[in-house]
C-alpha cells in the first residue's frame, strides 16, 4: 500500500510517500479500516522541524476516517461497512492504576498511531475495536477525520477544563485547534466566546471565528487585555483556552484571568522553554490545566457534535489534495495559506 513515511537525511527529519506492507488482524479484537481522509496536524509539522519526536521508518499521522474491511472472531460490534474514526488509545494495557480509574487515555503503556505506532497516512490500518467508534455515513468523510482534533477539544475544554455556560471565555489562536475549540463551545451553549488571533497574514481567520459563533473578535497586535476590560466593563475573564502556543500570547492569557479563573493549555508551542508568569498564576489562585489527549467520553461526545456541525467543521477544511501531493498540502499548511488540509487516497466511502 501507499504510505508516507518519517526518515533522518542529513540530519534533517523528513517524510517521503513510499510502498509499505498492507497491516494484517493480528488479534481476534482488531479492526481493518481502509483509510479514505486524513487530517494533517500541526504536530506533524513540528516532528519535520525537529521540535517533536517519531520514530523513523514510521508512517506519519493521527487524524483519519474510513470504512471498516475485515474484522476479528472476538469483535462484537463493528461491522465490515461501517463508516469510523477511532481514538488513539492502541496498546493501553487496562491494568494499570490510570486504566482502572477510566482513564486509558493516560496509560503509560500505550502507543498511539503516528507516534509510537504505525499512523494513517496510508492506505489501511488495523486498531483494536475497545478504540473504534461508529459514525453515520451522512457525515462528510472530510469532515469525519477532523474526529481527532475535535476530541482533543471536548477533553480539554469540556472534560478536564469544565467551562460552564456562563463563562466568560478567550480563545487565543485561531488555527484549526482554537475554531474547533469555538465549534464545541458554542455546541455546549457558552455564550461569551472573544477569540483572538494575529492577521499578519490576513483577517481570515478571526472573520470565520466570527462566522463560527464567536460574539467579538480582536486582533492579537492590538491591546487585549484593554479591550477585554472595555468589552466587560472592568472585569477579567473566567477562562483562557490557549491553542497558540505562543510565548506572548500564554503570559497575555494569565494577566487577563479573574481571580480563580481558568487557563486551560491545548497549544503546542515551538519554543522551549518558555519564560512564564509563575507568580501571577500562584497569587490570582489561577487553575492550569495541560491536555493533549482524549477519554472515551470525549469520542463519544464528538461523534455527535460532528453531525451537528459538519457544515461549520466543512468551513475549517480550505484545502483538500490526494496522498500523493502532500508536499503541497505541507506547504501551503506551513507557509499560513490553509487553515486545514486534508489528504484523500482514493478509497471511496
Amino acid at each position: 500500500m501507499k504510505a508516507i513515511k518519517k526518515y533522518t537525511e542529513n540530519g534533517r527529519p523528513v517524510f517521503r510517500l513510499t510502498e509499505a506492507p498492507e497491516p494484517v488482524i493480528q488479534r481476534d479484537d482488531e479492526v481493518k479500516i481502509a483509510i479514505t481522509h486524513i487530517g494533517i496536524c500541526m504536530s506533524d509539522i513540528h516532528v519535520l522541524h525537529g521540535t517533536m519526536q517519531m520514530p523513523d521508518d514510521n508512517i506519519v499521522g493521527h487524524e483519519c476516517c474510513g470504512v471498516v474491511t475485515e474484522t476479528g472472531k472476538k469483535v462484537t460490534h463493528i461491522r465490515k461497512g461501517d463508516h469510523v474514526v477511532f481514538e488513539l488509545a492502541k496498546g493501553a494495557c487496562m491494568k494499570c492504576k490510570v486504566c482502572k480509574s477510566g482513564h486509558y487515555e493516560l496509560c503509560p503503556s500505550k502507543t498511539p498511531p503516528g507516534w509510537s505506532s504505525q499512523g494513517v497516512y496510508a492506505e489501511y490500518t488495523v486498531q483494536p475495536e475497545f478504540c473504534v467508534h461508529k459514525i453515520s455515513p451522512a457525515i462528510p468523510g472530510e469532515v469525519a477525520a477532523m474526529a481527532e482534533p475535535i476530541a482533543i477539544c471536548v477533553y480539554g475544554c469540556m472534560e478536564r477544563g469544565k467551562i460552564q455556560k456562563d463563562d466568560f471565555t478567550v480563545i487565543y489562536g485561531m488555527g484549526s485547534i482554537g475554531l474547533f475549540s469555538l465549534i464545541v463551545l458554542r455546541d455546549a451553549g457558552i455564550k461569551n466566546i472573544v477569540c483572538v488571533s494575529p492577521v499578519r497574514n490576513g483577517r481570515q481567520r478571526l472573520e470565520l471565528a466570527k462566522e463560527l459563533g464567536a460574539t467579538h473578535i480582536i486582533e492579537a497586535e492590538k491591546d487585549v487585555i484593554k479591550e477585554i476590560l472595555s468589552l466587560r466593563k472592568g472585569q477579567k475573564a473566567d477562562c483562557v483556552v490557549d491553542c497558540s502556543g505562543s510565548p506572548q500570547a500564554i503570559n497575555q492569557g494569565m494577566n487577563l484571568l479573574r481571580k480563580g479563573g481558568k487557563f486551560i493549555a491545548l497549544g503546542i508551542s515551538a519554543q522551549q522553554p518558555i519564560l512564564f508568569e509563575y507568580n501571577t498564576g500562584v497569587l490570582q489562585v489561577i487553575d492550569l490545566v495541560f491536555s493533549a489527549t482524549s477519554s472515551h467520553a470525549a469520542w463519544n461526545k464528538t461523534t455527535g457534535i460532528l453531525k451537528r456541525n459538519a457544515r461549520k467543521i466543512s468551513k475549517v477544511i480550505t484545502h483538500q489534495f490526494p496522498l500523493s501531493q502532500y508536499q503541497e498540502a505541507f506547504h501551503v499548511l506551513e507557509t499560513r495559506q490553509a487553515i486545514k488540509v486534508v489528504l484523500t487516497t482514493g478509497i471511496s466511502l
